[in-house]
């Protein structure tokens, strides 16, 4: 929000020179999550002086959740690979996409893969046309979202099969091509950046890996497999990467995150 505010803040005053205007622009800050987002949380975190009016907006970012032509810059970051809904046909025994005895799209299944695709599709068009009312004509959207580069249970195997994580994560690629066939923005900057993490020398840290998988993950398994298998199952989980650190080896793990800047056309140019 920092860095929005201050290059918002450098081009407003470079341009006051043509500009009436004198006084300091307001910034007025909706932060969005779902419904049952503590937000109470979100607020005691804000900095006190901060240079903004803030409020909180609840409810999914797939629907329009401001008014018409309310808004200059809307920017979400990691949160666009999460999907609205697991791809059905994922969930069904009888499909050629059904992915039994994983929780996710691990790519190299390509009906797996299709049918995340065309649900990341579906969702990232209704995000940008929602994004699309609520922005003036010219207003920007700034999209991170993470990506691929374009190159003993405690639970049953039946429980397995039908639990998939609603997450898709796209190649830049597919990112351009969803932007393009929902034809409300111009893609002004897209580019694929290496993850900070790329570059820290120190060696892995089990327990903190485990600690930053279990605060994504815990609240959306535990539904489906029981809070009591949760201790077990992440204990499990980080004896399983002690045996494999080399899944998490940065030569051979890259991780990507795609950088999107988009631009709102103009009502006459929406084809």
């Amino acid at each position: 929000m920092k860095n929005i505010i201050e290059a918002v803040m450098l081009k407003y005053q470079s341009t006051l020179e043509t500009n009436l205007q004198k006084n300091t622009p307001e910034f007025h800050v909706s932060f969005n999550d779902q419904v049952d987002n503590d937000f109470n949380t979100l607020f005691k975190t804000l900095p006190s002086n901060r240079p903004y009016f803030a409020v909180g907006v609840p409810g999914s970012f797939h629907c329009q959740l401001l008014p018409e032509a309310s808004l200059h810059i809307a920017h979400s970051s990691y949160a666009l690979h999460w999907l609205s809904k697991v791809p059905p046909q994922v969930m069904d025994k009888g499909s050629p996409a059904w992915n039994k005895g994983k929780i996710y799209c691990a790519g190299n299944d390509k009906e797996v893969t299709k049918a995340y695709f065309a649900q990341f599709k579906a969702d990232t068009d209704a995000f940008l046309k929602a994004r699309a009312q609520e922005l003036v004509e010219g207003g920007l959207v700034v999209v991170q979202i993470p990506g691929v580069p374009n190159s003993k249970g405690v639970i049953t195997e039946e429980k397995l099969d039908s639990f998939n994580l609603a997450l898709y994560l796209p190649s830049i690629e597919e990112v351009k091509m969803v932007v393009e066939m929902n034809k409300c923005f111009t893609i002004e900057k897209i580019y694929t950046l290496s993850h900070p993490s790329n570059y820290d020398s120190r060696p892995l840290d089990i327990e903190r890996t485990c600690a930053d998988i279990r605060a994504i993950n815990e609240n959306l398994m535990q539904d489906h497999f029981g809070s009591e298998n949760m201790d077990q199952l992440f204990h499990l989980w980080g004896q399983n990467l002690r045996k494999n650190r080399l899944l998490y080896d940065k030569v051979v793990r890259q991780d990507v995150y795609h950088f999107a800047l988009l631009k709102r056309k103009g009502k006459g140019n929406i084809i």
